[in-house]
């Protein structure tokens, strides 16, 4: 009954406060949804350093207690790896715009210039992530697999692994980019230029 009340007044109004009102809803809409999402790279900022905390330690080990030279080198750039991911968490972070009181417009800048980051970094995920990683990991797994009797099955083996590994991780990112990112891009884009008018 008030859902349809509030309708015909919105219906019978004149059209400049319907625009009004429609920004206004537009305005809701979006905060709204970057607060989800920014809740939800809260989440992923903690599991990725989370990671990186677990691994620098445990593969710091391995730098001096691997059998195999290589072991110790792949040991070595993983952990040269995992402090490169907190550098770029704690670099993206600071690029999340959180006063939106002030000017809600510059906000919304600040908001596209992150959304655009991210879709960036998700879409070159392949190189700066998942490839390295799979790389230093895979040096890692060789110093232990050339001490086995038939070494060529277990190479073939961890090469594949890391591989598919690593393409998981790309197409999960890529996903995530194009269903998450993208929309939340779009709606700020269309913000943008509908409080310019």
């Amino acid at each position: 009954m008030i859902e349809q009340e509030l309708i015909n007044i919105w219906k019978s109004s004149p059209e400049e406060e319907q625009v009004k009102f429609e920004k206004s809803r537009l305005m809701i809409d979006v905060k709204s949804n970057l607060d989800r999402f920014h809740k939800a790279m809260k989440w992923l900022y903690l599991r990725e350093a989370l990671g990186a905390f677990i691994a620098i330690p445990a593969f710091t080990y391995f730098v001096f207690d691997a059998p195999h030279i290589i072991s110790k080198v792949g040991a070595l750039l993983i952990c040269i790896w995992a402090f490169y991911i907190l550098y770029v968490i704690k670099k993206t972070r600071k690029l999340i715009a959180s006063e939106y009181s002030v000017d809600f417009l510059l906000f919304l800048n600040k908001t596209k210039a992150y959304l655009e980051l991210q879709m960036k970094l998700r879409h070159n995920i392949f190189f700066w992530y998942a490839l390295p990683f799979m790389v230093f990991c895979y040096l890692f797994m060789l110093g232990f697999i050339l001490e086995k009797e038939d070494p060529l099955i277990f190479l073939i083996g961890a090469a594949g692994y890391c591989l598919i590994i690593a393409y998981a991780i790309h197409v999960m990112n890529r996903r995530s980019a194009n269903k998450f990112v993208k929309p939340k891009l779009e709606k700020v884009t269309d913000l943008i230029d509908s409080l310019k008018e």
